[in-house]
């Protein structure tokens, strides 16, 4: 039997399913035709392994000073037909302009940002604040500079706001800390898990001396990356803090248990070690636009991860979209999914409408 028929099957035999189904279908639909887009090659932060300079290609190419010239880019783009936009880079909110010359032209958008500026109220797009620990050792440590009580600060009570914490081997036990800090300053917190890149796996298997960049404290004995063992302590905290913060964590066991099994989380091309199963890849209709404002043929969101062991966010939540076998497998797996989507939709998708309705609920 195909999945599809699997799906209507299930939902043949359990009635109570279709609406959920119909609000999944909802999410996806919000996601058809997405693009990426670089807005800066800027940043105020040195990150451990940074995504976006440890091996990134794209740091160095020119911008467009012109905002006129954005202005009309984002238009056209809107005209495209572009339903998500994702805003990219080293650090979005370095480029305060740009972000405005985009917020008027696009359904849904998400904005990655460190949190250490804030951002301008008319930009009513979701905001995903990265922060990496809960104390400031650590955050000095991964981040080269303590800054997450600053980001709970600027975005506290702020409906477009939600903490990702990016957690790794040094930091597992840190998340409920984290959840507190976010309870208490009224923000929603979902997770994302160190992925190493290319370059950051090459220096630790040469033995590279540390520099004062984005390879300052790690070595081959002591990184973020997570083995097997920390894997497994991680899905267990982070199915403790759903349990501990219901009305803060936002994130979903179903995904939680997939993303933390060891092993490659995607079919792997032999020869590259490239994803082919990846959602995440820069694939038509999606589109990845860098700083010059053309098309990049980067291989995905965070062109330099290495696939083999990627658990970002970003490629997980959306290899999602389409239900595996797994997924169909039974009732209990196919309402997993369907929560999982659930779940997307909150992480990702922020309506300012959606958002005035909850609040008058409340």
């Amino acid at each position: 039997m195909s999945v599809l028929a699997a799906c209507r099957q299930i939902q043949a035999e359990h009635p109570h399913l279709r609406e959920k189904y119909s609000r999944a279908r909802k999410v996806v639909r919000a996601f058809k035709s997405p693009a990426f887009y670089e807005v800066t090659t800027k940043c105020n932060l040195k990150c451990e392994g940074c995504y976006y300079f440890e091996g990134g290609k794209t740091a160095s190419i020119p911008a467009r000073d012109r905002i006129d010239d954005w202005k009309k880019f984002f238009a056209d783009e809107a005209a495209r037909g572009v339903s998500m936009a994702y805003f990219v880079g080293a650090e979005p909110a370095m480029a305060p302009d740009r972000l405005m010359a985009a917020a008027e032209h696009f359904p849904y958008g998400n904005i990655g940002t460190n949190g250490t500026i804030r951002i301008d109220p008319s930009v009513q797009y979701r905001i995903g604040v990265s922060v990496w620990a809960g104390d400031d050792e650590s955050d000095k440590q991964l981040r080269g500079g303590s800054v997450f009580r600053k980001a709970l600060r600027n975005y506290a009570g702020d409906p477009r706001a939600i903490i990702l914490l990016t957690v790794s081997s040094w930091t597992v036990d840190q998340i409920p800390r984290v959840a507190e800090l976010c309870k208490d300053h009224g923000l929603p917190l979902t997770f994302n898990i160190f992925s190493p890149t290319h370059e950051f796996n090459r220096k630790l298997s040469i033995s590279a001396p540390n520099d004062s960049d984005f390879f300052r404290v790690s070595s081959p004995l002591s990184s973020p990356k997570l083995d097997d063992a920390a894997l497994e302590r991680l899905r267990r905290a982070m199915n403790q803090a759903i349990e501990d913060f219901p009305e803060t964590v936002i994130y979903s066991k179903s995904y939680n248990d997939y993303i933390c099994q060891p092993g490659a989380r995607y079919e792997l091309d032999p020869e590259t070690g490239i994803a082919m199963d990846c959602q995440s890849r820069i694939r038509e209709p999606m589109r990845y636009f860098d700083v010059s404002l053309r098309p990049n043929p980067v291989k995905c969101g965070t062109p330099d991860v290495d696939c083999r062991t990627c658990r970002m966010y970003s490629g997980g939540w959306s290899s999602q979209f389409i239900p595996k076998p797994r997924d169909t497998a039974s009732p209990e797996a196919f309402e997993g999914w369907l929560d999982s989507l659930e779940t997307l939709g909150r992480i990702f998708l922020y309506s300012p409408a959606d958002a005035g309705a909850a609040k008058a609920v409340a």
